[in-house]
């Protein structure tokens, strides 16, 4: 009974470890290891989460933001984790430390926002926040900041370490495409827009000379081309970057499952071997179990016959003593007949003998007779 309750145990650990790698959205955890200033701090590694959220995945660092991005659903229910590993204190030179951690949810629609909610918990190295996705929002945007201020004699650890991270999480994943590329498109425009000006002061200073306008406008058309070049290069980049991102997120799904199956076959091994240990277990048990009871039954058998055999010879040495005993009895009744008989032959002689006399005249009575013939008495 203990060994099936063990084998359901292991085939629903298996089974569990085969969901968890199935669902996308129990394997959205992405942990990351910060910059060696930091970890030498005492900073050892972030972990952020967006449960509920598909494809959740990391994919770089832009404007002193790492960047984080996923796919969610109208409506969804998200749990929003930020947590911090940090070292032992007593592991550093530290006499103090404290710790806040900062999160801003901003949900937007159409690039309009619709819900802003802020969030802050002091000297707490774990955050979890659960959010309700706004009917009709397409894209949640989450600033997170976690600040470590150490405090300490020496100067070198006496440091303030500050992260910063954006998630972008939207119902379509190409959202955050091209939202970034809007950014783009919006700084190119400003720089068109700065260059529309140099260009219009190059018309006024057109009139005073057409060699300088065409030099001009030949500046502007090659920067014009460079900057379109540039826009479709980032283009590439980011459509690398998601493409990356998704090998990358096939490759853990990939290893996750590997890694289960790998799990899975070393667990049925294992309980084959152990459960073929405990089989030959239980013979040895069975057969010495068998042995022991034979010894016991010889051991039994042996005392029943020294006691028979002790029984006997007493019975044997009691037996002179017996006869001895009967033979003196024999010997003791036999001399004591002989006087009773004696006793008795004498008391017969005498009652034959002794004459009879009547007790009322005194006349001698014949042998035999019932009355006196003197008087007539009854004997």
């Amino acid at each position: 009974m203990r060994q099936r309750i063990k084998q359901i145990r292991h085939v629903l650990l298996v089974a569990i470890l085969l969901f968890v790698a199935a669902v996308p959205g129990f394997a959205a955890e992405v942990r990351r290891v910060p910059s060696k200033n930091l970890v030498e701090q005492g900073f050892l590694a972030l972990t952020l989460d967006a449960e509920g959220a598909e494809d959740f995945r990391y994919i770089g660092q832009e404007n002193q933001h790492h960047i984080y991005r996923g796919i969610i659903k109208p409506g969804a229910k998200i749990k929003l984790v930020m947590q911090a590993t940090l070292a032992r204190q007593s592991s550093l030179p530290l006499t103090g430390r404290t710790c806040t951690a900062r999160m801003e949810v901003i949900a937007k629609k159409g690039g309009e926002v619709i819900k802003r909610n802020s969030f802050k918990s002091d000297n707490k190295s774990n955050v979890f926040i659960n959010y309700t996705v706004p009917e009709g929002a397409d894209t949640l945007e989450v600033n997170e900041t976690f600040v470590l201020n150490n405090k300490s004699k020496e100067e070198k650890f006496n440091q303030k370490c500050t992260t910063k991270n954006k998630l972008i999480l939207s119902t379509n994943d190409d959202t955050a495409v091209a939202a970034k590329t809007d950014s783009k498109t919006e700084s190119g425009d400003k720089t068109a827009g700065d260059n529309g000006e140099q260009k219009t002061d190059g018309n006024t200073y057109e009139n005073s000379g057409n060699q300088s306008d065409k030099k001009t406008a030949s500046g502007d058309d090659k920067k014009n081309e460079a900057d379109e070049k540039g826009d479709a290069e980032n283009r590439k980049a980011d459509a690398g970057d998601k493409n990356k991102g998704g090998i990358s997120r096939k490759s853990m799904m990939t290893g996750a499952v590997a890694a289960v199956v790998a799990i899975a076959g070393g667990g049925y091994f294992f309980m084959k071997k152990r459960k073929e240990e405990q089989a030959i277990t239980e013979e040895i048990a069975r057969k010495e179990k068998l042995r022991q009871q034979a010894i016991r039954k010889q051991q039994e058998l042996q005392q029943h016959n020294l006691q028979q055999r002790q029984e006997e010879i007493n019975r044997q040495n009691r037996m002179p003593e017996e006869e001895q005993a009967h033979q003196q009895e024999q010997h003791a009744i036999a001399p004591q007949a002989g006087v009773a008989g004696a006793a008795a032959t004498m008391d017969n002689a005498e009652v034959v003998q002794q004459p009879g006399f009547c007790t009322g005249c005194g006349a001698p009575l014949k042998p035999g007779t019932r009355f006196c013939e003197n008087c007539g008495t009854k004997v």
